[in-house]
């Protein structure tokens, strides 16, 4: 009996993994949550994991030690982040409901386990492919190349302005305007941003003498200086000797992607600050292949890189100074000027965001903005119905109107909660309001995290769908007399431009949660491949996660993270290109005293 067991040993071990995975599946899938029956072609699935596993498991096991320790940390994470969000989206339009009860506890583990056995092997198989792959070489992207490009994106964007003239506008888009209009200092929707814009709207109002065309105007400027940005990752690609090809298919990716051609033409603060990202990542890289030398182009593309950081979004400030530390650690040689300088902008930034805008009275945001995550976590606590402390109730109750929160509370998003906080006094107090947050956290750490999955969800798990745009609108100020016109046959309007993302692949496009799974990816290639120095390019974007992971008021805003998508190809791209090998300082002396022999 035993050795019958023992001959079928591999068959039976492989029987059990693939019943483990098929299960995981089942999970990720929902159907394990569903009345439905399994159905035939579902029911095929298993056999296909039999197959695959057949197939595939010697291959895991001929691969070196550093490959198997990278595909399984790989395969762990990703395996946590499709399961425990399949379950957490099943759950998340319910206010107050344990997800994680102990029957989901034990779905978790088993799709963990499951999908683990699978993404392995998978990751194992493309490091193999990918090891074999690497692009070296120069060519030269010349400046005809370079407005011939441009012309083209333009063009393909050009349909976009003309189906929603002036711009695609949404509530904070007309508060900019407002403010511009009646020259109203405020920083609640970026002071920077807002006079950006301003400036290119005054011109526009001095040309047309109408508000649709002087926003038309600004537009157009935004539209050019996408095209520009977007051109210079085509150039960079061209010049790295990227297959011509691939450069194409990312060519035609940037011109008819409807998220960028949308975005081009949407007056969000969002679209220039996600664009900085890609002149950012650039500036880095080309730093580290240039021996870690400050170039006179280089440092002026990263000065206006993170003022516009900076300045266009609130968040740019705690993205870069989570950014800075690791920046001056990067530096080997640098590191005194890069110091200096970092810690001189930094400077420069506190004093225009406090001395300055108090001496011109610029209204500041609010401090609840901050505390989403932590307000939405009580909140849950409170509407799961748990018992407070009477000296934590009081103090609470100070700060926020407790009895409306088990209502207001929507796991989703903050907005709810924000405007039933008193930020004044939340402000006044904040070592109080953290010491009782973490009070809770201790007496609730699993509505905690239940409560921190929800309202993060769509920044990790690939599968959320939620709006990234808007459509035509209207102003909702009297004084701004701006409002949709689209410069198109009425049959046209009918047909939307942009694509839905109920058709097929079309979430790859909008996803967050796969833009954060590809920027992972990248950066475990990196590490597999000992380019520890690249990492630095994609600091910036991680930084960038981290801050909407702590503080994000909605559970999947697009527009809050536009940087990864922006930098799409450079992520996907930039692991695969060959490091430039420095000179060693052997040859250059013998170059050096060749030459002085000439002469």
């Amino acid at each position: 009996m035993y050795r019958n067991i023992m001959k079928y040993k591999n068959g039976i071990k492989i029987t059990i993994i693939s019943l483990i995975s098929y299960l995981a599946f089942l999970i990720y899938f929902k159907i394990i949550f569903s009345n439905n029956s399994y159905n035939f072609m579902l029911s095929l699935l298993f056999f296909f994991l039999c197959v695959f596993y057949y197939k595939r498991s010697n291959n895991y096991y001929r691969c070196n030690k550093r490959t198997k320790i990278i595909a399984s940390i790989f395969s762990l994470i990703l395996s946590s982040i499709l399961i425990l969000g399949s379950i957490t989206y099943s759950y998340v339009g319910y206010q107050s409901i344990s997800i994680f009860d102990s029957q989901n506890i034990i779905y978790s583990i088993i799709g963990i386990i499951g999908f683990y056995f699978f993404f392995r092997i998978l990751t194992c198989t493309i490091i193999e492919v990918i090891n074999k792959i690497e692009i070296k070489g120069q060519r030269k992207f010349t400046k005809k190349m370079y407005i011939k490009t441009m012309l083209i994106i333009l063009i393909c964007y050009l349909p976009y302005i003309l189906r929603y003239f002036p711009a695609v506008m949404t509530p904070d888009s007309y508060y900019s305007l407002h403010y511009i209009n009646n020259g109203i200092l405020s920083d609640y929707h970026t002071f920077g941003h807002t006079w950006f814009v301003g400036i290119f709207i005054m011109i526009g109002k001095l040309l047309f003498n109408k508000m649709n065309y002087a926003v038309a105007f600004y537009i157009i400027i935004q539209m050019v200086i996408n095209s520009f940005v977007f051109t210079y990752i085509i150039k960079f690609l061209y010049e790295k000797n990227v297959k011509k090809i691939i450069i194409f298919i990312i060519f035609l990716y940037i011109c008819f992607s409807p998220l960028y051609a949308i975005y081009s033409i949407t007056l969000w603060r969002d679209v220039l600050f996600g664009l900085t990202f890609v002149m950012l990542f650039l500036s880095l890289y080309n730093y580290i292949e240039n021996g870690y030398k400050l170039s006179k182009n280089n440092v002026i593309m990263y000065l206006i890189s993170v003022f516009v950081m900076l300045f266009f979004r609130n968040n740019g400030i705690y993205v870069f100074l989570l950014f800075v530390p690791i920046f001056i650690l990067f530096s080997k040689y640098n590191r005194k000027i890069i110091t200096i300088s970092n810690i001189g902008i930094i400077i420069i930034y506190f004093i225009i965001k406090g001395p300055i805008f108090d001496y011109y009275n610029v209204q500041k945001t609010t401090s609840s903005e901050a505390y989403s995550i932590p307000l939405q976590q009580i909140s849950r606590v409170i509407s799961s119905g748990a018992t407070l402390d009477n000296k934590d109730y009081k103090y609470l109750d100070t700060i926020i109107d407790i009895e409306q929160i088990p209502e207001k509370y929507n796991p989703t998003i903050s907005d709810p909660i924000k405007r039933l906080v008193n930020n004044e006094k939340l402000s006044k107090n904040k070592f109080k309001f953290f010491s009782i947050w973490f009070k809770l956290f201790l007496e609730h750490p699993k509505t905690y995290i239940e409560a921190y999955f929800c309202q993060t969800l769509g920044y990790w798990y690939p599968d959320v769908i939620y709006w990234a745009t808007a459509g035509e609108s209207k102003s909702i100020f009297k004084d701004i007399d701006v409002y949709s016109a689209p410069k198109v046959p009425n049959a046209i309007k009918k047909f939307d431009i942009v694509t839905s993302r109920k058709l097929p692949l079309s979430n790859l496009i909008w996803s967050l949660g796969i833009m954060f799974i590809l920027l992972l990816s990248s950066v475990m290639i990196l590490i597999y491949k000992k380019k520890y120095k690249y990492i630095l390019c994609y600091i910036p974007l991680i930084c960038l996660w981290l801050t909407i992971m702590v503080a994000t008021p909605v559970f999947s805003e697009l527009r809050y993270v536009y940087g990864l998508f922006t930098c799409l190809p450079l992520v996907i791209i930039c692991p695969l290109l060959k490091k430039k090998k420095p000179i060693n300082k052997i040859c250059i002396n013998y170059i050096n005293n060749k030459k002085t022999i000439k002469n």
